[in-house]
């Protein structure tokens, strides 16, 4: 028997994933241990087939925090050797079925690309961004102090589902709202 595609294979990862936001939506969804199991059978598949360039792939954003409820769309962060040209993946990615989203600006620091089965239904977005640089810092800082700190957990849930009940269809108010929070705990007092 055939193996299936990388394609095929990362579309099934997705199956009974717990994942799924209509894009422009804010809905924060109750926390899913298929998200770990999703995030690893993703991993699985990113790393058979990245090119040399990529040194980590991790699972970022509040789905990476066990116990925590968050938006259903798995974030996944993308080390690369420092210089690479973060778009040098993008035949990679979408070669997956993967968008692009594009570059960096005053939102998010990172090349993004996004994981849709359904137009306009998110289920994930890849993060790339160069291996030692304060953003894969700060987006690890902030996973991995959520992790050890299950009172921040809790606030930082909190907020959200306050975030999204106040501003359901503006996912920009929903982000500036929790800046003041993730800069806090992230440990670059920036």
């Amino acid at each position: 028997m055939q193996s299936p595609s990388p394609s095929d294979a990362l579309r099934a990862a997705f199956t009974d994933s717990d994942l799924g936001l209509r894009r422009g939506v804010v809905d924060i969804a109750a926390a899913s241990d298929a998200w770990a199991r999703t995030f690893a059978d993703v991993h699985t598949v990113l790393a058979a087939t990245a090119p040399a360039s990529v040194i980590a792939i991790e699972h970022i954003g509040s789905t990476a925090v066990r116990g925590l409820d968050a938006k259903a769309i798995l974030d996944i962060g993308i080390a690369v050797h420092p210089g690479t040209l973060l778009s040098s993946l993008d035949g990679w990615l979408t070669g997956l079925g993967m968008l692009v989203r594009g570059d960096g600006n005053g939102i998010r620091p990172d090349r993004m690309y996004g994981y849709e089965l359904e137009p306009m239904v998110r289920l994930a977005n890849v993060h790339v961004v160069e291996e030692g640089s304060e953003d894969i810092r700060r987006y690890r800082a902030f996973r991995d102090h959520l992790r050890a700190n299950p009172t921040d957990r809790d606030a930082y849930g909190a907020l959200k589902r306050a975030l999204a009940t106040r501003h359901p269809e503006d996912r920009l108010a929903y982000i500036d709202g929790k800046a003041d929070f993730i800069t806090a705990r992230r440990g670059d007092g920036s």
